[in-house]
């Protein structure tokens, strides 16, 4: 009825005040951090293919890259994109430090009158391995290396610290000796935390050792968790615990606190990506790994009113989405499965952020959509599969990927089952910028980012 309120003209416009959305976006190695950000802003560039987060918003805008800021390095968005385009395409590296875009996206005014509105969103891409060492500033090294000691003993990991421990065993800890020693005990500590890395554990502390970005080779990383079977005040300050535990020190006040300082001080929302299918292709161990890994990340950060972080460095976040990546390799009548698996490893984490009144969200999505649906009939079984290519392959293939649990828990479910989950190449991007990538419900977690906001 009033509709022609929204057509009067004013001589002047009306100022609308812009707002800023900063969201931390981190994950563990090879979650697909890069791919999501490429993704991301591939697709608020194009809007073609955004279709439930126009029709939630019910506001046209347009979107645009701002220049970078002098103080980040910054999200190399069109290196990807010329990557992404070629005939054949390759995955991107893992994120090695932190980086920063800003998108600008302007939209309509419902009035005439009125400016149309600015909102800027501005995405930080960190390495999740250096998450977890936040945990750390709650121990001393007596403690850390308790902690970490104990779960280096256990039988699932024992077999890769074996040589460290064997080291560690071998050496007067507490006596006086030279620091001609200190970087071979570190190199092996660093040896088993690869081995675990490569044998599919997600929990390896301090993260930042297999992930040093401009520290590499940096002397402040040359410490290792040491046992301590004499009085602290009997050993001697030139021995390889006192050095060990001095670089510990230092390390948790010049590398772990400085990257929350300079880095986490303003954001309002952070994305968690979750490798899923990492966790079914290599079993419940691998599971039980990653959820000890979201655990440290989560636990201690800044989430909730009374976080050590936050009473330390003015720290907030009010907004969690936990999103599990690679739902392309998911069959679509899985899909909802898939999310529930996702809400039952961080039920207890969720739960535990909605007491501190931050708001969290789970869902899945594939921010590059690397395959197609189908169905294949096998021993006159009909079963639902996914078709694409595979990385060192030229044509596309038919997988049978397996049938979703339904807890993580059925332990005969996961010594009876087995995935099949190839790594997938990526599709070639389109050509033109007007047209985004396809997708798995992207425009869901750009939704997520932006409501309430707009």
């Amino acid at each position: 009825m009033f509709n022609f309120i929204k057509k009067i003209e004013l001589p002047f416009k009306i100022p609308t005040p812009s707002k800023k959305i900063r969201v931390a976006v981190t994950g563990l190695s090879r979650s697909g951090k890069t791919v999501f950000l490429t993704s991301l802003i591939n697709q608020l560039l194009a809007n073609d293919k955004l279709h439930y987060l126009n029709e939630k918003l019910q506001r046209p805008f347009v979107a645009k890259l701002l220049p970078p800021d002098s103080h980040y390095a910054r999200f190399d968005y069109f290196s990807k994109l010329r990557e992404f385009r070629k005939k054949n395409p390759t995955w991107p590296k893992a994120t090695k430090q932190v980086s920063k875009t800003t998108l600008q996206l302007e939209f309509k005014s419902d009035y005439a009158f009125f400016d149309n509105q600015i909102i800027e969103i501005e995405l930080i891409d960190y390495p999740g391995e250096w998450l977890l060492d936040l945990s750390m500033l709650e121990l001393d090294f007596e403690s850390w290396s308790k902690e970490i000691m104990t779960m280096a003993k256990e039988p699932k990991r024992v077999k890769y610290a074996h040589e460290w421990l064997i080291m560690i065993e071998d050496l007067a800890l507490y006596e006086a000796s030279d620091a001609s020693g200190d970087e071979a005990l570190f190199d092996l500590y660093c040896e088993y935390l690869k081995d675990l890395h490569y044998n599919h554990f997600s929990f390896v502390q301090p993260g930042r050792f297999l992930e040093p970005g401009d520290m590499d080779g940096d002397p402040l990383l040359h410490f290792c968790p040491l046992p301590l079977h004499i009085p602290r005040e009997e050993v001697d300050p030139n021995s390889f615990y006192a050095r060990f535990e001095k670089r510990y020190n230092g390390y948790l006040e010049a590398v772990v606190k400085r990257l929350y300082v300079e880095h986490f001080k303003y954001f309002d929302t952070q994305i968690v990506l979750v490798d899923l299918v990492k966790t079914l292709q290599y079993g419940y161990n691998s599971f039980l790994d990653m959820h000890l890994s979201f655990k440290h990340i989560l636990k201690s950060f800044t989430y909730g009113h009374n976080s050590f972080v936050s009473k330390w460095f003015g720290v907030k976040i009010d907004h969690v989405i936990f999103a599990a990546t690679k739902a392309d390799y998911i069959p679509p009548p899985q899909h909802n499965s898939y999310k529930h698996l996702l809400e039952e490893m961080i039920g207890d984490l969720k739960n535990e952020l909605n007491v501190q009144h931050t708001d969290t969200e789970v869902t899945i999505f594939a921010a590059v959509k690397c395959t197609e649906y189908v169905k294949a009939l096998y021993q006159g079984e009909e079963l639902e599969c996914v078709r694409g290519i595979v990385e060192g392959e030229e044509k596309p293939s038919t997988h049978f990927p397996g049938k979703l649990p339904q807890h993580y828990s059925d332990e005969t479910f996961w010594k009876d089952s087995k995935f099949d989950f190839p790594p997938f190449k990526p599709i070639v991007f389109p050509a033109r910028d007007v047209e985004a990538v396809p997708h798995i419900r992207m425009d869901r977690v750009i939704y997520s980012i932006l409501k309430d906001r707009v």
